[in-house]
């Protein structure tokens, strides 16, 4: 597990897993790599976020943002940076796996909104980060995942069935391990590892992880990006575990459908 998202980033999730950590000290940490704080107000000003006015300073930026978005922006932009140019485009559509993930990071933040009003918590970074391990597989393990891929497709199960099957691991074991490696807190790394057998996630942690799985669901639903999983499994089991009804997610679909311009626009700054 070598690949890893940057010092930089580290010092961000320090910041976010300590009780006394404060805006200030946030400002402070980011604004000491101006590319990582460029990138960072360009997404701050871009349509997916859609302020009226400009977003003009990092401060700015976390006040209307809040913390935790702001977490998952540095974060998932250090994880992107972490994966590009590895050779993994040659079996996965790299493209279509991260939109994908904003699209089912956007997906969960919609739920956490209507069933945790007031608490994002981190369920945007959970949703951007979920799949990594695919990465992971296609770089490590190309032809045994391009066989996964292929076979998944022609018949039609579960992706991460067939990984454990012919590998041995998901790619949400793979995820959780990467971010253990990386020193990410526990409440980003249940919810990945889990987010395909929430049954069996640590109590503290499993609301979040059905909060991925249902995003998941609805992000292939509304067919934003590709994740090479073919089926859609548990939706309405896991919908009920949250309480969201049917109604409630068909509009986190619609926000989905709406959003897809944003979502691509997202991308092309992330990148």
């Amino acid at each position: 597990l070598a690949l890893h998202p940057g010092m930089l980033h580290q010092k961000v999730l320090d910041l976010a897993c300590s009780d006394d950590a404060t805006v200030p000290d946030l400002v402070s940490v980011i604004s000491k790599d101006q590319a990582i704080a460029n990138k960072l107000l360009r997404l701050a000003n871009s349509a997916y976020f859609g302020f009226s006015s400009k977003v003009d300073s990092i401060h700015r930026a976390i006040s209307l943002l809040g913390s935790n978005e702001i977490l998952g922006l540095v974060v998932g932009m250090g994880v992107f940076s972490a994966f590009k140019g590895n050779g993994a485009k040659e079996v996965l559509d790299m493209r279509g796996l991260w939109l994908h993930g904003i699209g089912c990071a956007t997906a969960a933040r919609e739920i956490a909104k209507k069933i945790l009003p007031g608490k994002s918590d981190l369920t945007f970074l959970n949703g951007l980060v979920h799949d990594m391990g695919k990465i992971f597989l296609a770089v490590y393990f190309p032809d045994e995942y391009a066989d996964v891929l292929r076979s998944t497709q022609e018949a039609r199960i579960p992706l991460f069935r067939q990984e454990k099957k012919i590998i041995g691991l998901s790619h949400a074991d793979i995820g959780g391990l990467l971010m253990k490696s990386w020193r990410f807190p526990d409440n980003l790394i249940m919810p990945c590892t889990f987010h395909h057998s929430t049954d069996n996630c640590p109590h503290d942690y499993q609301q979040a992880a059905w909060i991925v799985e249902l995003a998941d669901c609805l992000c292939h639903q509304a067919e934003i990006g590709s994740s090479g999983n073919p089926v859609i499994v548990r939706k309405e089991i896991v919908g009920r575990q949250l309480g969201l009804s049917v109604n409630a997610q068909k509009e986190v679909i619609d926000a989905l459908g709406e959003q897809k311009a944003e979502i691509e626009d997202f991308l092309n700054f992330l990148y």
